[in-house]
């Protein structure tokens, strides 16, 4: 028997996803470097800081959403030592959202990851947006504590 399958390839790219971006509305900023993309947030200061990276790979058919939070991994110490535990509990407890500190400057930060390789809905990439924000806000204080 010989099985046949058809596969539609909706190839996602930046311009896609500025356009859901901009379908978001008009409050949400960002800045844009071909596949890469930098959320902004407007401080009391007025300052825009930055809040969420998202890289799309076409290549690759997948994208990343990274999220910061507030939290910084001690270099040293006891501290160290409850903050990494903290950090493997938070991902224990989380299925989708994995929480990561860079080696260099021990700065915490929330991924996401997913496949495009069969297309991505304005639908899925917001509901995705918002797991990633809503469990970094939903573990703030934790972080925010290290």
């Amino acid at each position: 028997m010989l099985l046949t399958v058809t596969v539609s390839v909706a190839e996602i790219s930046g311009d896609t996803i500025a356009g859901y971006l901009d379908q978001i509305g008009e409050d949400l900023v960002y800045e844009r470097s071909d596949n890469e993309f930098v959320l902004l947030a407007t401080s009391q200061d007025t300052v825009q800081v930055p809040y969420m990276f998202i890289l799309v790979d076409p290549e690759m058919e997948g994208c990343l959403m990274v999220a910061l939070t507030p939290g910084v991994v001690p270099e040293a110490g006891a501290e160290r030592t409850a903050a990494l535990e903290t950090l493997a509990q938070l991902n224990w407890d989380n299925t989708w959202v994995k929480f990561a500190a860079d080696s260099e400057t021990g700065e915490v930060s929330a991924m996401y990851t997913f496949t495009t390789e069969n297309g991505l809905g304005f639908e899925s990439f917001a509901v995705m947006l918002n797991v990633l924000l809503g469990t970094v806000d939903e573990y703030w204080e934790t972080l925010e504590a290290f």
